[in-house]
């Protein structure tokens, strides 16, 4: 019986070993990908409202296909939004966009029509932020529970949780808020409004709390929120750590929380990179860091933190850190802060190619001013009652709603006149969310 030569086995041992890998990562990749719905086609992400309402831009990597970019996005431990620019052949690209379009459980990214692009979207998010409302011939909608943003506040803090912007086309009966989280020491006290209570006496911890809203003919819906109650630890990253503009040069209003002066104070962010010391607002910055106590002075009494450096050989690297070339570990707040943490430098080497990147990102030419006229109606998180209107693309016209006061977005008119003015031309084929599943979408194009 003849044997092949080494070399050869040698060969064909290698030839097969990148036959497992490669068919292994298949697998996950499919996996992965499947978890994915594909946005509706030329549309673009508007970088500069998006990250201005609290979405985060990842990365640009440097890919030719729609496969490889969603791919990207899948490994990134944030990402739920990859956007690309479609080439010249069927299946491949010119660029690449990863984002976390989620802030604190609230969707923050912004599609406009743009010739040329097309957008993969996580399940999760679309079936959480995206979907829209089907027209029925139901006479009574069931309910949609809302029961704000997810909160991070300090030890022993009292946490108002609201379910003000839950809707009903009838108009909600009950609120129901319930504590799913076992921890018996909490004390929850009903308020003078029927959708609020106040929850005090919690320690360090994640605490999720549950709404259930209930209409007039028995239909309910249910949604949950967390609060993280900071450990001191936490509060370092989330409050003591110096204010970080990142290596983007957009002009993006933020806060921070001084540890020095006790204070939360404005500052402008770069728009990428950023550390957990940054708020979208004055209100989210006091809420998280500072204290309850009388006189307005800290709770946590905390030294502000000495930077720390990397850490070596002790275990891999975190999902929530930045993995340097030597494969030490740093926090990743501390990439791209000006100031190499990693004894190899790499944690600065590629800040300025984030920045190129962003610019490109933001010099895409978008109408801002229509898509406002595409968003849902928004009551705003306030409690009182002003008349305003509003846009409706698939009516082509203007309706009014009861604003509350705070903070609402954008399609939002004093008058019919004016909002029927800045809207005129808009109509459905302006709204993003219509999706198709992703999978199909691989097989017409035969993406291998």
């Amino acid at each position: 019986m003849n044997s092949l030569p080494k070399g050869h086995l040698a060969g064909c041992a290698l030839l097969l070993l990148v036959f497992l890998l490669d068919s292994t990562f298949g697998q996950a990749g499919e996996q992965c990908l499947a978890q994915f719905k594909r946005g509706k086609e030329d549309f673009v992400l508007d970088g500069d409202e998006s990250v201005k309402d609290g979405a985060t831009f990842i990365s640009s990597p440097q890919l030719t296909r729609y496969r490889d970019c969603v791919s990207a996005c899948c490994k990134e431990l944030e990402c739920n939004v990859a956007f690309m620019e479609r080439g010249s052949e069927e299946g491949l690209i010119k660029s690449c966009f990863l984002f976390n379009c989620v802030y604190k459980k609230k969707y923050a990214c912004r599609f406009v029509r743009k010739e040329g692009y097309s957008s993969y979207i996580l399940d999760s998010v679309y079936d959480s932020y995206l979907e829209r409302d089907v027209p029925t011939n139901t006479a009574d909608q069931p309910p949609t529970a809302n029961g704000g943003q997810d909160l991070v506040v300090q030890p022993q803090d009292t946490v108002t949780l609201n379910g003000i912007e839950s809707k009903d086309d009838q108009g909600i009966v009950t609120y129901l808020w319930q504590m799913v989280t076992a921890y018996p020491n909490a004390v929850i006290e009903k308020t003078n409004f029927d959708d609020q209570i106040m929850v005090s006496n919690l320690t360090s911890g994640v605490y999720k709390f549950q709404l259930t809203v209930t209409d007039a003919i028995g239909q309910s819906d249910s949604t949950k929120v967390t609060v993280l109650v900071l450990t001191p630890e936490q509060s370092e990253h989330h409050c003591m750590v110096p204010k970080k503009i990142g290596p983007c040069r957009g002009l993006f209003p933020r806060w921070h929380y001084n540890g020095a002066s006790e204070q939360c104070e404005a500052f402008n962010f770069g728009g990428c990179k950023e550390n957990q010391n940054n708020y979208l607002s004055k209100d989210e910055c006091m809420i998280a860091c500072a204290s309850s106590e009388k006189g307005g002075k800290s709770g946590r009494l905390l030294p502000i933190p000495p930077t720390r450096g990397q850490r070596c050989g002790d275990s891999p690297c975190a999902a929530e850190e930045f993995t340097c070339e030597n494969s030490c570990c740093l926090d990743r707040g501390l990439e791209c802060d000006s100031t190499p943490q990693c004894s190899d430098n790499s944690d600065e080497k590629h800040c300025a190619e984030y920045d190129k990147n962003f610019r490109i990102l933001l010099q895409i030419p978008v109408n801002e001013q229509k898509v406002r006229c595409t968003e849902l109606p928004d009551t705003g998180n306030c409690r009182d009652s002003l008349t305003k209107w509003y846009y409706n693309p698939l009516h082509k016209d203007c309706f009014r709603f009861n604003y509350g006061g705070c903070p609402g977005n954008d399609n939002r008119f004093d008058s019919k006149e004016t909002c029927a003015r800045v809207c005129s031309g808009v109509t459905g084929e302006l709204l993003f969310a219509h999706f198709t599943k992703l999978p199909c979408f691989l097989k017409a194009h035969k993406m291998v």
